[in-house]
């Protein structure tokens, strides 16, 4: 169901700036109705603060993240990091950016009130800034419009132009993603999604799954910086030096947690989508990478190789299916899956950058990492009937808690 987005070594999906090949359009924003709005968590189902703004009024809005031009000045440090406090902290906000809403014939609302939910329900610590648009029909104006925007998130103002020019005619090819790199921590994340998402036939709303697996995307990396006890933001000096973006995590625990948490955070919506219909699905793209394989095939292939193999990614899907098999091995993984491993992820690449990603799995999971994949490996090689017997009853997938 994801196979439209990056491949990717490190494990999220985020964009590379890609752009529209008109750069000298003049916005006007009356017809562009770039609609950006900050997410109100005082009430579930309320959205405030609409406005229509051009990128030069954007940074007046209620999209936090714009606050900063460049990064601030670290508070403290120490031998390995730097420490930020930033202004958004007490209250980071979702602000959603619509790009001709008339094109998308109410979708627009479902994705706000879908994006509303999982803000309130799987709070984030970071603000994440939603990028809206149909790519296939949406005016050179708007298409514009929409990578001023995103280039202004993720670039420095000498930047923006290097950013809107990089892939000019991407447009109608661009994949979803989200979450956010080191280099832009201080303004938020991204999550980028367009309207092809719309077309599955599970349901008029199974699209919104790709908004939860991005969103996913956005707490997963943001977590990725957090130092809970310091309550401070703290980026790697080797890795600023090194232009490295964002702490390494294996592609199956990445896009794997992003399917797992996807479902779930459907599952607990009111939402036209079969939930367990599409665990199955995914055990069954699993199924069909696995087709033909030898013994030497294994989830931890996929640690640093999103291969496609029968027209199927098994880092995606072997990938969730190894969090249902956690699951399923103790009631009380489904927290630390969600939550718990990537709370205490900041804290072990501090201390171990190149094995941080297996010292959080055999602290939060206890177990040795070679032995779940031998045992995980055993079990993907069973009948389809053994496999589907550990997928959860939507009413489980519904009454899960990450509380």
């Amino acid at each position: 169901m994801y196979k439209n987005i990056y491949l990717c070594m490190l494990i999220i999906i985020l964009h590379s700036c890609s752009k529209d090949s008109e750069s000298s359009v003049t916005i006007n924003s009356n017809t562009v109705n770039n609609e950006s709005i900050s997410v109100n968590l005082s009430s579930e189902n309320s959205t405030s603060n609409s406005s229509i703004s051009d990128s030069s009024e954007i940074k007046n809005s209620n999209c936090d993240g714009y606050d900063y031009d460049s990064r601030p000045e670290p508070i403290s440090s120490d031998e390995t990091h730097r420490y930020y406090q930033f202004s958004w902290q007490s209250d980071p906000k979702i602000c959603v950016n619509i790009y001709e809403p008339s094109l998308l014939n109410g979708r627009d609302e479902k994705l706000k009130a879908s994006i509303n939910w999982l803000k309130i329900n799987l709070p984030n610590i970071i603000p994440v800034n939603v990028f809206f648009i149909d790519q296939f029909n949406a005016s050179q104006e708007a298409k514009l419009q929409h990578d001023t925007d995103f280039c202004n998130l993720v670039r420095e103002s000498n930047e923006v132009n290097n950013c809107i020019d990089e892939n000019k005619s991407s447009w109608g090819e661009r994949s979803y993603g989200g979450g956010v790199y080191a280099r832009y921590l201080h303004k938020g994340a991204d999550l980028m999604i367009y309207d092809d998402a719309f077309v599955e036939n599970e349901g008029e709303d199974a699209g919104l799954i790709y908004l939860a697996h991005e969103y996913f995307h956005t707490f997963q990396t943001s977590n990725m910086y957090y130092f809970e006890e310091k309550n401070l933001f703290g980026i790697r000096k080797k890795d600023d030096e090194e232009n490295i973006p964002v702490p390494y995590l294996p592609i199956w625990i990445g896009e794997g947690g992003a399917n797992f948490a996807s479902l779930t955070l459907m599952a607990k919506q009111n939402l036209d989508f079969d939930h367990y219909g599409q665990a199955i699905r995914f055990l069954n793209q699993a199924r069909r990478a696995m087709e033909g394989s030898d013994s030497s095939f294994s989830l931890k292939n996929f640690e640093s190789e999103n291969t496609r193999i029968n027209d199927e990614y098994y880092a995606y899907d072997g990938g969730f299916m190894a969090h249902v098999y956690l699951w399923n091995l103790n009631k009380n993984n489904f927290k630390k899956l969600m939550v718990d491993y990537y709370t205490i992820f900041a804290e072990k690449y501090k201390l171990n950058p190149t094995g941080a990603w297996k010292d959080a799995f055999e602290e939060t999971f206890g177990i040795k990492l070679d032995d779940f994949y031998k045992d995980f490996d055993l079990f993907m090689k069973k009948e389809v009937d053994s496999q589907i017997a550990i997928i959860k009853s939507s009413n489980e997938w519904i009454d899960a808690s990450w509380d």
